[in-house]
C-alpha cells in the first residue's frame, strides 16, 4: 500500500454503522506496553517516536494509546491525516482539545473562540502573512542576521539552539510586536516565553498550584504588561508603512467597533509565541542536518554562489530560486517535525477505516510518524533532499504545518526566516558541529537540545556583511 491508500473508505459515519463484513466496528486497537495506572504516558514522554512506530508496526495507520482519562487515538498516513483535516469543524474540533491553554491565552483567542469569532480573527490575520508584508519582514530578518554575524566575529564557537533561539525571538518580536517592543524588552523576556511554553500542560488541571503553571501565569502577566506598554508608547501614531501591530490595532470587532486592546495584545503575543519555539527548532535542525551531510551542504553552497551577490540584500524572487536549500529545509521538516502531533477532539462517534473513534476521544494527527512511513517515503530515516527533485509530489505528504482550512498561516514566514538565516550563516562562515545534535526531551516541540556547539571560521571568500 503506497501513500496511505485504502486507509479511509468514503466519508466518516456515526458509530453503530457496520463495517463491510457486517460486524460492528470496534475501537482502534491498543498498542502493547501499557503500564498499570499510568498507561503509555511515561514512554510517550521518554520516546514518543519510538512508541508511535511500535503502534504503526503492530496495528497500521490507526491505533490507541492510554495517556490519561480520555481515549487517545493516533492517525498516520496521508489518507487518514487528510481525512482528519477535512473532518475538522465537523466530527472533530480543535478548540475543545486545546481547552488547557485557555488559562494562558484567554477563552476567545483564535482556536479557542467560537467558530464565527475564530473565522473573523483568521480573516484579520490572513493579509499579515501575504507577499506585501513578507517584504517588510525580510528586511527585519536581514538586519538581525547581519547583527548576529557582526557580533560573532571571525571565528569561535556558539551554542546552536541558544543562538537560534535569541535570533528568532528578536526577529519575531520586532515583526509582530513592533520595533518599540523589541528595543525596550528586558533580558528576562526569553525566560518568560520559555516559562509560558512549559505551562502548556494538557494533564495537570489549571487550578492546581503546580510550580510550572504558576510560573507560566506570571510570565503571561509580565508579557501582557510589556506589550501594553509598547502599544501605549506609540501614542496613537500610526506606523508608516503599517506593520503587523498597526494592522491589529486597526482591526474591527464583529460589530464594527474598534478591536479591544486586550484582543490586540492576545493576538500579538499569541502569534509571537506560536512561531518562536517551532521556528527555532526547525532552523536549528536545518543547520545541523546540513553540517552532518557534507554532500548536501556542498549543493547548497554551490547554489549560493550562483545567486548571492556580495553586499546585496536578499529579495523574495532570489530566495524562491534557491531550490536546493528549499529541498534541504523540506527534508529537515520531514525528519524533525517540530510539532510531531496535532490534537483534535472527537465530538461524536466516528467510523474510520475499520474502527470507531468514540465521542470525547482525543484524536492525534501523528505527522512525525507519517513522515517516516515506508509506504510513502523510500529509506524514510535517511536525509535525502533530492527525493523532492525526483518525486515532487512527495511534498504533498508533509503535514508539519497542518492542512485544510486551518493550515498554519505562518508557514511561509517560517520558511523565509530559515532561508535567510541559513544563507547568511553559510555565506559568512565555514561551520562544523562540535556535538551530536539530540532532540529536546519534551512531548511537544522537538527542537535541538542545548548544548549543541558549532565551531565557525570566516570563509576565505566571504565578503564583509551588511551593517545591522
Amino acid at each position: 500500500m503506497k501513500a496511505g491508500q485504502g486507509a479511509v473508505r468514503g466519508k466518516s459515519r456515526t458509530a453503530g454503522a457496520e463495517s463491510r463484513d457486517g460486524q460492528r466496528a470496534a475501537a482502534p486497537p491498543l498498542v502493547s506496553g501499557a503500564l498499570p495506572v499510568v498507561g503509555h504516558a511515561p514512554e510517550f514522554l521518554r520516546d514518543q517516536l519510538g512508541l508511535l512506530q511500535r503502534g504503526y508496526a503492530e496495528h497500521g495507520q490507526i491505533f490507541r494509546l492510554r495517556l490519561g482519562l480520555r481515549p487517545a487515538v493516533f492517525l498516520a498516513g496521508s489518507d487518514l491525516i487528510r481525512w482528519a483535516f477535512r473532518e475538522t469543524d465537523e466530527g472533530i474540533e480543535i478548540g475543545p482539545a486545546l481547552a488547557f491553554t485557555r488559562n494562558l491565552f484567554g477563552p476567545d483567542f483564535y482556536f479557542l473562540a467560537r467558530r464565527e469569532e475564530y473565522l473573523r480573527q483568521r480573516e484579520v490575520m490572513l493579509p499579515l502573512f501575504r507577499a506585501k508584508m513578507m517584504a517588510s519582514y525580510l528586511s527585519i530578518m536581514e538586519r538581525h542576521c547581519a547583527a548576529l554575524v557582526a557580533r560573532l566575529g571571525d571565528r569561535g564557537t556558539f551554542d546552536l539552539p541558544s543562538e537560534m533561539n535569541d535570533l528568532v525571538l528578536g526577529v519575531i518580536m520586532e515583526s509582530f510586536l513592533g520595533d518599540g517592543f523589541s528595543r525596550s524588552m528586558p533580558a528576562s523576556v526569553a525566560v518568560d516565553f520559555r516559562d509560558l511554553m512549559r505551562g502548556l500542560d494538557p494533564v495537570t488541571p489549571p487550578w492546581v498550584p503546580a510550580p510550572h503553571l504558576v510560573r507560566a501565569r506570571r510570565a503571561r502577566d509580565r508579557l501582557h504588561g510589556l506589550a501594553s506598554a509598547a502599544i501605549e508608547a506609540r501614542g496613537g501614531q500610526r506606523a508608516d508603512p503599517p506593520d503587523f501591530l498597526q494592522e491589529l490595532l486597526s482591526a474591527r470587532a464583529a460589530d464594527g467597533t474598534p478591536a479591544e486592546r486586550r484582543w490586540v495584545i492576545q493576538m500579538a503575543l499569541g502569534t509571537t509565541f506560536a512561531g518562536h519555539d517551532s521556528t527555532t527548532g526547525h532552523l536549528s535542525w536545518a543547520v545541523a542536518d546540513l553540517l552532518q551531510h557534507p554532500g548536501e551542504l556542498g549543493k547548497v553552497l554551490a547554489e549560493q554562489r550562483g545567486y548571492l551577490r556580495p553586499g546585496e540584500p536578499l529579495d523574495l524572487p532570489t530566495i524562491h530560486q534557491m531550490t536546493a536549500l528549499q529541498r534541504a529545509l523540506r527534508e529537515t521538516g520531514r525528519l524533525h517535525t517540530v510539532a510531531p502531533v496535532m490534537i483534535r477532539r472527537a465530538m461524536r462517534p466516528l467510523q474510520v477505516a475499520d474502527a470507531t473513534i468514540p465521542a470525547g476521544a482525543d484524536v492525534f494527527i501523528a505527522a512525525a510518524l507519517s513522515h517516516r512511513c515506508p509506504a510513502i517515503f523510500d529509506a524514510p530515516a535517511s536525509y535525502t533532499p533530492d527525493r523532492y527533485l525526483t518525486a515532487p509530489g512527495l511534498a504533498a505528504h508533509l503535514h508539519g504545518f497542518g492542512g485544510g482550512t486551518h493550515r498554519c498561516l505562518g508557514e511561509h514566514y517560517a520558511g523565509l526566516l530559515a532561508h535567510v538565516v541559513v544563507s547568511r550563516l553559510l555565506e559568512r562562515f565555514d561551520l562544523t558541529l562540535a556535538d551530536t545534535p539530540k532532540p529536546v526531551p519534551t512531548p511537544a516541540f522537538k527542537g535541538v537540545r542545548s548544548p549543541c556547539r558549532v565551531r565557525y571560521r570566516k570563509r576565505l571568500d566571504s565578503t564583509t556583511p551588511q551593517r545591522a
